[in-house]
């Protein structure tokens, strides 16, 4: 009897697989060649984005070389911000930028006042543990300190965010790949799709860049690596603020 009711669950477990998959290849017979071609083109486009260096990269090598927990939960807090804007610019904010610009103008201020504020304290820092460094013949080096998970998260997600060109990409890539008319759920998908592929991405690099023999060699040029990510995000700030002050004449 039990050898009967195995080959029985085997069968309704088939029977319920294949019934799934013609569900599934119905589904996207629906679908024409051509939007799927679209989603593949803002897959693309979308990793092609999120792989050039930019702020999001210099802050995971930046928190890298401390802690992994605590690039880790950065990336976790970039992917949230990458949540985020797709998500406001489906709702029109995409649309309404269009129709009052100071918004974005506002946008490009106010993310490049933050990333020069964290260059400087980036600076700032490294000049300090540097100095310690310099002094270590004189006085013990002080510990590293390292983030908690909540501030590792929001300082990724604030990166992110700081960003305001995020939401042109978006406003541009879903009009240019996104078929006219798309139904919610197939923008659900996509916004899955491109979550799940971002958090991939953004842990597998903090992942990385957090290998604790890497990391061991980072730590003598931990001082130089705040600077260098200091100066990148001052530099990146004052780009933002720049474009914000001619967007204002």
């Amino acid at each position: 009897m039990s050898a009967y009711f195995k080959k029985r669950a085997i069968f309704q477990i088939i029977l319920v697989l294949w019934l799934a998959y013609s569900q599934y290849f119905r589904i996207f017979e629906t679908i024409s060649l051509m939007t799927l071609a679209a989603y593949l083109g803002l897959l693309g486009a979308w990793m092609v984005a999120i792989m050039s260096p930019g702020p999001d990269t210099v802050q995971l090598l930046r928190l890298g070389a401390r802690s992994r927990r605590s690039a880790l939960w950065a990336a976790v807090g970039i992917c949230t911000g990458n949540v985020i804007w797709p998500v406001v610019t489906m709702a029109g904010l995409a649309a309404l930028i269009a129709a009052f610009p100071w918004i974005l103008t506002l946008l490009y201020l106010g993310g490049g006042a933050f990333l020069l504020r964290m260059g400087f304290g980036a600076f700032r820092g490294g000049r300090a543990d540097l100095s310690f460094q310099s002094d270590a013949t004189l006085r013990p080096q002080p510990p590293t300190t390292q983030m908690g998970p909540l501030r590792s998260w929001r300082l990724g997600l604030a990166t992110n965010l700081s960003n305001p060109k995020a939401l042109l990409f978006f406003g541009s890539v879903f009009a240019q790949f996104l078929p006219v008319g798309i139904s919610l759920g197939e923008r659900l998908a996509v916004l899955a799709l491109m979550t799940a592929s971002g958090l991939a991405w953004f842990c597998s690099f903090a992942y990385l860049v957090s290998n604790p023999a890497w990391a061991a060699r980072l730590q003598r040029f931990n001082p130089w690596i705040e600077m260098v990510a200091g100066v990148v995000f001052m530099i990146l700030g004052g780009f933002l603020i720049y474009e914000g002050v001619l967007r204002l004449f």
